[in-house]
């Protein structure tokens, strides 16, 4: 079986980096204002009666969101650490990330770590036939005239592979393709719907399923007022698997 190797997994992050970075200092350089209330360094918590993500029913059980993360100046360049645990202790993940955004682009490169199922996984383990991980990146553009999104997203490595006729492990480099758009915003409540397909170029078979077509969903946010001026994000997301054929609904409370 094939193995991928550690030192291809530090070159893709490494170049990702440098190239961040060397953005983001551009943009400082031209952006001379500076934000009175800038924190480079936050920390958000989120708490979900269960958890889906693209489609996938990640965890039935409720769990916790927690993000530590790191924001330039300019709002730009943002990087940091995700991580997830379910209430019952069958959900554990731990992902790192990297992201730039300007003029309505965006540019992700995330490290997912979910090993519910990998009593065993090594934190640093990327061998395809073993790991936990899967390398994942993403490119999106928000159009500036309608409040319309769209995102294509691939699994560069880890564990997304399928077996060949050969009987060797190759990477399915899944796409993950997804459109959104906002119905309404206003000033504490919004709207929007999404739908989104999944396909490989070299499997019938992928990550999320084997057909085109994978989910749609509606997604209601609004801003519960605890008191006086204190708002409490929460936010309904209602979801339809047409290749699983399963549908849910997902309620998420934004502590801070």
């Amino acid at each position: 079986m094939k193995k991928v190797k550690n030192s291809k997994y530090i070159q893709i992050v490494l170049l990702f980096w440098l190239s961040f970075s060397a953005l983001n200092a551009q943009d400082e350089t031209e952006n001379l204002t500076e934000a009175v209330s800038y924190k480079p360094i936050d920390f958000n918590l989120q708490v979900k009666n269960m958890h889906l993500w693209r489609g996938l029913r990640v965890t039935d059980a409720p769990m916790t969101g927690a993000l530590l993360h790191y924001t330039s100046k300019n709002g730009k360049l943002d990087a940091g650490f995700w991580g997830g645990a379910g209430f019952n202790g069958d959900y554990t993940e731990v992902d790192y990330y990297i992201s730039y955004t300007t003029h309505g682009f965006s540019i992700a490169l995330w490290d997912i770590n979910n090993y519910s199922d990998f009593p065993d996984a090594e934190i640093f383990d990327y061998d395809t036939s073993t790991t936990s991980h899967f390398v994942d990146l993403t490119l999106a553009y928000t159009f500036q005239k309608i409040p319309l999104k769209a995102s294509w997203s691939t699994i560069l490595l880890g564990r997304d592979s399928y077996l060949t006729d050969d009987g060797e492990l190759e990477n399915t480099f899944t796409n993950y393709v997804e459109l959104s758009y906002n119905i309404f915003k206003k000033k504490h409540s919004s709207l929007g719907v999404s739908i989104a397909g999944a396909f490989s170029f070299v499997n019938d078979a992928h990550f999320y399923g084997d057909k085109v077509l994978n989910n749609f969903g509606i997604i209601y946010s609004r801003d519960v007022k605890v008191y006086q001026d204190i708002y409490l994000p929460v936010s309904v997301t209602a979801l339809w698997n047409t290749d699983q054929k399963f549908a849910s609904i997902q309620v998420a409370i934004n502590l801070f």
